[in-house]
């Protein structure tokens, strides 16, 4: 991950790897904070840019749209080269973008899509994601009733999630084997919404649920 994530940095900003070296800044804005993984993430990004010799600052913006403009607003007023944005909403995002394209500040839009051609796009194959979450739980449960509990319906990911876990249910539910009894979008990713449309799910099939595929780990906790 840090090499890709520094082979990124090199691709959008067109810096060498050795004016890197030299001390850029970079300025990260993350969505939020509430599942580990961004956590995880989060490390090996500082890592990647400091092992460098460039400066890491960031922000968090608390699953906030509008927190989220603040923080590009700063992190571009703190001076910074190249900017990493992981949106929370990829369509509310875009003043941001206009702001640092005026400013002159290359843009990554990191695991969530920003769609705007002026922004480079680093990602994980979550077709690949999805695929491995469903292999795992069809190995447990290769026949019943399953729940789907998605992301949220505005995050492109939710749908190549949902792809590669259709490659590995998609014969069992074609044979009946498997018959899907739900499946929701959860707002914001929120645990409390998954919660919520799990409920749901439960008290319209009877409790008779035996799998659940959730996209994401907090999701699952939810």
């Amino acid at each position: 991950m840090r090499t890709a994530i520094l082979a990124a940095i090199v691709a959008v900003t067109g810096f060498s790897s050795a004016a890197l070296a030299d001390g850029k800044k970079i300025g990260v804005s993350w969505a939020q904070f509430q599942e580990e993984r961004w956590k995880i993430d989060e490390a090996a990004m500082k890592a990647a840019i400091e092992a460098a010799g460039n400066e890491y600052v960031s922000a968090d913006a608390q699953s906030s749209a509008e927190k989220q403009l603040s923080d590009v607003d700063a992190l571009i007023a703190q001076g910074v080269d190249a900017l990493i944005i992981n949106a929370w909403d990829k369509d509310a995002i875009g003043p941001a973008i206009e702001k640092a394209a005026a400013e002159g500040i290359p843009v990554v839009g990191y695991d969530r899509l920003i769609e705007d051609a002026r922004t480079f796009y680093l990602t994980f194959d979550n077709v690949g994601v999805g695929r491995i979450i469903a292999q795992e739980v069809f190995k447990v449960a290769p026949k019943g009733n399953y729940a789907i509990i998605k992301g949220d319906p505005g995050d492109p990911n939710v749908g190549f999630l949902r792809q590669g876990m259709e490659e590995v249910i998609g014969a069992a539910v074609a044979s009946g084997d498997i018959k899907i009894v739900g499946e929701a979008n959860s707002d914001g990713w929120k645990p409390e919404n998954a919660q919520k449309n799990m409920e749901q799910i439960l008290t319209a099939n009877n409790n008779q649920v035996d799998a659940v595929l959730a996209q994401n780990d907090g999701m699952a906790g939810g």
